[in-house]
This record gives C-alpha cells, structure tokens and sequence, in this order.
C-alpha cells in the first residue's frame, strides 16, 4: 500500500502545520528542508529510510517500507506483545504507552522517585482542572474521576484507557515530563503544543532518548529517529483526529 497509506495520509493533511513539519524536522535531525511542494516527500522518505538496513533503501521509493510494517517493527523492538488480530490503531497505542513506561523508567533511574511522583502529582492537577472546567466530554471526565494518582498510570500501563481519555492523559504526560526537563509551556487540552513538547522529551538532545535506545540493540535501523518520528506522528494522528 505504502502510497497513501496512514503516514502518507498524515503528511499530506491540510491540518498540518509548518510547525508540525520543524518538530519532525527536529527528531529527524533535518538540519535544512525542503520547498513546500517537495516536503511530504522528502519527510515520506527520511521517515521510511531511517528504517532498515541503508542498502535496501537504494531499491526503495520514498513510499516503502508500509507505515504499518514500520509499526510492527517498532512494536517487536519495544517489546511490545503483538497478537495478529492487532489493528493499526491498537499497535500504535501500545507503543505510545512502551514509550511512556519507559520514560518513567528513565526519570526514576535518574532522577528518583520522587521526580517522578511530582511528575504524577503535576498530571493529576492538570486533569483536574480539564474536568473542573468542563472541558472534557462527560463520560471522558466520568472515567477520569475514578482514576487517582497511581490507579491511573496503572490503568494506562495496563491498557485499560482508550480513544480520547488514553489520548488526553498522553497529551498531560507529555506536558508534565517536558515541564519537568525544563520546556517552558502553557496549559492546554491538547493541540499543538504537544508536538514541541514530544520533540523536545525524544528529541536528539533529550537524555530520555539515549535511555531508550540502550534497550536494545541498535541494528541497522535508526531508532533515534524513527521511534520519535512515529511517536510525533502517531500523536498528529490522534490530534486530527479528535479535532484539538
């Protein structure tokens, strides 16, 4: 499928935005881009090349390898369980949720736990103050209630949080963790800002990222670029998703 599917989809969405394009530019280690009209592209190729083995790519298009064969591999090198029944979208939430767990891991092993439980501390306020203000959907609110401190990261890491609940407490650790490595942002529901917030937590200048490709070993895919690329672009999906 390759042309035209999810990633390629993405890309070309209208709701994309030039910032959107710098913060893939950014995990991407792009140091100079493009002419508008060349960019999905370009963004197409250096996301799909930084995949596998770099003889291969001479035989590929900027289209190959497939978003969803890239998502599979990703998951397998995350240890993430994949079951063949998995839909795209569910493999993709699973990744998001590795990738937390192990920025928690990282921040306690670095930091301690109680960085890490300020973090929590931090999540939960701004929850809070979503569902204070009523700007949440009421059964999106309703689920998050029942949720406190450690229950709720024990029900995001055990997959139990779905659709625009899982997405809005993504968005909220994204913002507490980038928050807490010194990224200077507002509050906000969700939008553009979780970009510059992903980039600058997995970005190439982030200690949390070298924590995250110790796991495991390097291979001929680049990880350092294709992890937070598909993570950036996972969470873009998710913002057009639901319109924030």
């Amino acid at each position: 499928m390759a042309k035209n599917d999810e990633l390629d989809q993405l890309l070309r969405n209208e709701k994309m935005t030039d910032k959107d394009f710098g913060d893939l530019y950014e995990v991407l280690k792009i140091k100079q881009g493009v002419p508008v009209l060349q960019r999905v592209e370009f963004v197409n190729q250096s996301i799909r090349h930084a995949y596998g083995h770099a003889a291969a790519n001479i035989f590929r298009d900027c289209y190959d390898p497939d978003y969803d064969y890239i998502i599979r591999g990703i998951a397998k090198k995350l240890r993430v369980p994949v079951k063949e029944h998995n839909t795209l979208r569910e493999l993709e939430d699973k990744i998001i949720i590795e990738v937390i767990e192990q920025i928690r891991e990282q921040i306690i092993k670095t930091k301690g736990e109680a960085a890490w439980r300020e973090i929590e501390d931090n999540i939960m306020q701004e929850i809070d103050r979503l569902i204070a203000d009523g700007t949440l959907p009421q059964d999106v609110a309703d689920e998050l209630k029942k949720l406190r401190g450690a229950a709720l990261f024990a029900a995001l890491i055990g997959g139990r949080i779905a659709g625009f609940a899982l997405y809005i407490v993504i968005t909220q650790v994204f913002y507490a963790v980038s928050r807490a490595l010194g990224l200077a942002i507002g509050v906000a529901v969700a939008g553009p800002i979780l970009g510059p917030a992903i980039a600058f937590v997995l970005g190439p200048a982030g200690f949390i990222l070298a924590g995250l490709l110790v796991a495991f070993d390097l291979g001929n895919t680049n990880w350092g670029k294709v992890i937070p690329a598909i993570v950036l672009s996972i969470s873009f999906r998710r913002r057009f998703e639901y319109g924030a």
